[in-house]
C-alpha cells in the first residue's frame, strides 16, 4: 500500500508517462508515441485545483509541453512553445514571427493575428510542429501557463505505418491518453 502511496505522489507531482495520438507534432512526435512528462519543470502544481502552488521556471519557446484541454478540445495536447509573454509576435504574408521562429497561419488566423499580437504575462502561444493540421493557438489563442501540465523530457518514436496513420485532420483534435 506505501508502495502504491508513493508511486501515486511521484506519478502525480513529478514524472508521468503519456501516449501520443494526433498528428500535430508529426515528424517530431508520431503517433503512437510514448512520452516522459516532466510535470514539475515550471514548479509545482496542484492537479485538483489545476494551479501552480509554486513557480520557479516559465516555459521557454522551443519547448514541448502537455497542456491541459482548452475550450476547444477534450484531451490533453502536447504542443511546442512558440512564445511566451509578454511578447510581440508579428504576422505579414500569412507568416507568424516570433521567438519560436515563424510558421504559416491558416486562413482562419489571418485576420485575428494580422499585424502585431501582444501575448500578456503568463500566456503561452503554442503550436503544432505540424502546422497543416495542427489544431491550436493560431486557432483558440494564448493559454495561460496554468493549463500547462508539464515539459516533455523523452519520447519514443511510435510505430508508422499505413495501419497506424489516420488521415490528417483538424478534426483529429490531439494528442494524448
Amino acid at each position: 500500500m506505501i508502495a502504491f502511496i508513493i508511486a501515486l505522489i511521484f506519478k502525480t507531482f513529478a514524472l508521468d508517462l503519456v501516449i501520443v495520438r494526433g498528428e500535430s507534432m508529426t515528424p517530431t512526435i508520431t503517433p503512437g508515441t510514448i512520452a516522459l512528462v516532466w510535470r514539475c519543470a515550471y514548479g509545482i502544481r496542484l492537479p485538483f485545483i489545476r494551479s501552480y502552488v509554486v513557480r520557479w521556471n516559465p516555459p521557454i519557446p522551443g519547448d514541448i509541453v502537455v497542456a491541459e484541454p482548452s475550450t476547444d478540445t477534450l484531451r490533453r495536447a502536447v504542443k511546442r512553445v512558440f512564445e511566451v509573454g509578454p511578447a510581440y509576435m508579428h504576422s505579414e504574408a500569412g507568416v507568424l514571427t516570433g521567438r519560436g521562429g515563424t510558421i504559416p497561419l491558416p486562413d482562419s488566423a489571418l485576420a485575428q493575428l494580422s499585424g502585431t499580437t501582444f501575448i500578456l504575462p503568463d500566456r503561452l502561444f503554442l503550436v503544432g510542429d505540424n502546422a497543416l493540421v495542427s489544431f491550436d493557438s493560431r486557432e483558440y489563442g494564448p493559454v495561460p501557463i496554468e493549463k500547462i501540465v508539464g515539459k516533455v523530457l523523452l519520447y519514443s518514436r511510435g510505430a508508422s505505418g499505413p495501419d497506424q496513420m489516420a488521415e490528417p485532420s483538424k478534426e483529429t483534435v490531439d494528442d494524448v491518453y
